[in-house]
């Protein structure tokens, strides 16, 4: 249930800057995706085709609502919503530190599992920034890490990498992604990801995103 989009893990350490009512940051995104299987060089569809999330923040402290359209194969669940509560925040020598509680639940199956998540972040430089997650599967008693980069090539164009590993499995699992923002609010994300299984060649995935403050 993990959503994997390159550290962007970390993406809940830089909590997002939104209009301030009453001390309270609203935000809020939607974003569509499909996917092409370079192991059976075949379109398919992504693992979240279309998302929606909609976040409120103060003081460090978060709650945030994900919701998930699934594959068509995965019937009779046909979307995913993931309750997000944590805090995050940025200390005086730049290092930034999220701690997080993620459950989630499918519409016909009803709650699935949930997930403790800590995020370390850190700016290398003015351009590159890195990241280390870990999480802790409370219903499978399994954990993963991931580190990540963060790479920016101009005030547009964005380049990132991911490596990470699983209990689950006992896999190995890797990212590449470039980023181009359209905007403030619209990018658009081009994601790699392959694992160390054996015969898999890899997943591409193409997201138009749009985030949004209120």
């Amino acid at each position: 249930m993990k959503q994997i989009l390159l550290s962007l893990g970390a993406s809940l350490a830089l909590l997002p800057v939104a209009a301030n009512a009453e001390g309270i940051n609203l935000s809020g995104g939607v974003a569509v995706a499909t996917s092409y299987d370079l192991t059976t060089d075949s379109n398919t569809e992504a693992e979240y085709p279309l998302s929606f999330y909609m976040q409120a923040e103060k003081n460090g402290f978060y709650g945030q609502l994900w919701f998930g359209t699934l594959p068509s194969g995965l019937s009779p669940d046909k979307f995913e919503m993931d309750l997000i509560l944590g805090w995050g925040t940025e200390f005086s020598n730049g290092v930034g530190l999220d701690l997080s509680y993620a459950a989630y639940f499918l519409d016909d199956s009803g709650y699935d599992t949930a997930e403790l998540i800590a995020v370390l972040s850190y700016g290398l430089t003015d351009s590159l920034a890195g990241s280390f997650e870990v999480g802790y599967d409370v219903e499978n008693d399994e954990t993963y890490a991931e580190l990540g980069l963060d790479y920016a090539l101009t005030d547009r164009w964005s380049l990132q990498g991911l490596i990470g590993t699983e209990t689950a499995g006992d896999s190995t699992y890797y990212e590449l992604g470039a980023t181009y923002s359209v905007s403030d609010e619209v990018a658009f994300n081009i994601l790699y990801e392959d694992d160390d299984t054996t015969g898999n060649d890899g997943l591409l995935t193409f997201t138009l995103s749009y985030d949004f403050s209120l």
